[in-house]
């Protein structure tokens, strides 16, 4: 599978001043086959993901090993990963985090362009557009849900305060346990491999193009908000905490990491302090994972603010599909604290 610049003079310009491709190539170059080395040092043989290769060119690319002949395939994202999906991912992230965290331990943290994420400065701009597009059409939305009376004030008085805070996540906290995110773990970027009787064999997580050093909070609450099934994502949300917790203790332990392990009531002291993320992956990612296949599902519309832009962003809120989980959402984060963004 190869990977190339977007045609749309728009998008390539947003994803080349945000760097996405040089970001992702020193992915798979130099950060997960050092993830990989800490864990063969430690003697366990691990693979992340596909193998990537070079083409002598300058042009931007990236060019991937193609999974499927290996009988590797996506779930479908409609219905949300169930409970043994649910697991072996947030294995996989576990283990991701932790060789992230001692290999920032061991070589002083990451390069600059790993604080980001979505948020790079260059961007502030036709993000903030892009958001304030979103708002309108979603607040319209949430009038029309079941429920909107618990939380709709409040969703609209942290609007303006909104985009600036989600800003403020390029701030790191070094008393806080941090981690390199995957930053976009979600459904359609994580591939399981099946044997002959339908059993996973492995997980591979793809996409490395806007990984964030910073708090786990962010790949945690963006996977299990965007991809379990809807009778799972907020019952068993603890159950999922403690779950990543435990294998992600015992790989920090695995791989002599020298510094305090996070308890179970860190991560969720995490989680709490940075509700944001938990906001913002339910409004974004969410609302693309549950909509149903359509032509206009594109870059352009996605960033665009023409009519039929407009009219895919309102497709994504107002379908009985997306009602249904924001309708449970919307007043758990509420209870949670998530509407404080101070």
């Amino acid at each position: 599978m190869i990977k190339i610049n977007h045609d749309n003079e728009l998008v390539r310009e947003m994803l080349n001043a945000d760097g996405m491709f040089d970001i992702e190539k020193h992915m798979y170059t130099t950060i997960v086959p050092a993830f990989k080395k800490l864990y063969a040092n430690a003697g366990v043989q691990i693979t992340f993901g596909p193998n990537f290769y070079e083409l002598p060119t300058n042009e931007a690319y990236i060019l991937l090993e193609n999974l499927t002949p290996k009988g590797f395939k996506n779930i479908n994202r409609l219905e949300g990963l169930n409970m043994e999906h649910m697991q072996q991912v947030l294995r996989k992230m576990a283990m991701w985090h932790a060789a992230s965290a001692v290999y920032a331990e061991q070589n002083g943290g990451y390069d600059d362009k790993y604080r980001y994420g979505f948020f790079r400065k260059e961007s502030k701009t036709s993000i903030k557009s892009m958001h304030n597009n979103m708002i309108s059409l979603i607040m319209t939305s949430i009038k029309k849900y079941s429920n909107h009376e618990i939380y709709y004030k409040e969703m609209e008085s942290i609007q303006t305060e909104m985009h600036d805070a989600l800003y403020r996540t390029i701030e790191i906290d070094p008393n806080e346990f941090n981690v390199l995110n995957h930053g976009d773990c979600w459904s359609n970027n994580i591939m399981f491999q099946y044997d002959e009787l339908g059993n996973i064999k492995d997980t591979f997580l793809v996409d490395y193009q806007i990984p964030k050093y910073g708090t786990p909070a962010q790949d945690l609450y963006y996977f299990i908000i965007s991809s379990a099934n809807y009778d799972l994502k907020l019952s068993h949300f603890d159950y999922f905490i403690r779950f990543y917790h435990e294998h992600l203790y015992e790989n920090l332990k695995l791989l002599k990491y020298g510094k305090k392990l996070p308890t179970l009531k860190d991560i969720h002291g995490s989680l709490f302090r940075h509700g944001i993320w938990g906001l913002f992956s339910s409004m974004g990612i969410m609302a693309a994972v549950l909509l149903d296949p359509t032509k206009d599902a594109n870059m352009e519309n996605f960033w665009g603010d023409n009519d039929e832009a407009m009219a895919f962003k309102m497709a994504m809120y107002s379908n009985d599909r997306y009602r249904k989980h924001m309708e449970a959402i919307l007043p758990w984060l509420k209870y949670r604290g998530a509407f404080d963004l101070s």
